[in-house]
């Protein structure tokens, strides 16, 4: 009987403990950043290149789709993003997507709080003598 005395009052303690334990474990989640959705239109020539800032307010989740082109809805149109410097886009590109289209999303990812600019630009698909309009949106926190 000591013997069991002996290795209940340890068991017992050691279940005591680890009721306690968990009872002060917390597993809450951190809330997620409200969404904004900027849309940017424009036109774009051949070999150009049009940008339009936006702000990322918290890390988190960024899609982007080219919602319009015309005059030819079914032309693909490049579209990119850089980082935005107060002034103007960043020439080097942080993601791309050269064959965008509209319908689909032309580009997702997580982003780090911070300024971005999205860019379209012919990706080779604009006559000479055309200018393209277009519409694009960004879905970010």
């Amino acid at each position: 009987m000591s013997h069991f005395t002996r290795l209940s009052i340890p068991l017992a303690l050691f279940l005591f403990s680890a009721a306690c334990a968990s009872g002060t474990t917390s597993s809450a989640t951190a809330p997620t950043a409200a969404t904004t959705t900027d849309t940017f239109s424009g036109t774009v020539a051949a070999l150009a290149t049009t940008g339009n800032p936006f702000v990322v307010s918290a890390d988190g989740p960024v899609t982007i789709t080219l919602t319009s082109v015309g005059p030819l809805a079914t032309m693909s149109l490049g579209v990119g993003v850089a980082t935005w410097d107060g002034t103007a886009c960043g020439t080097a590109p942080i993601t791309k997507n050269d064959n965008a289209r509209t319908g689909t999303t032309a580009l997702s990812g997580t982003a780090t709080a911070g300024n971005y600019c999205v860019t379209v630009y012919d990706s080779g698909n604009v006559p000479a003598d055309w200018t393209v309009s277009f519409s694009v949106q960004v879905v970010h926190p």
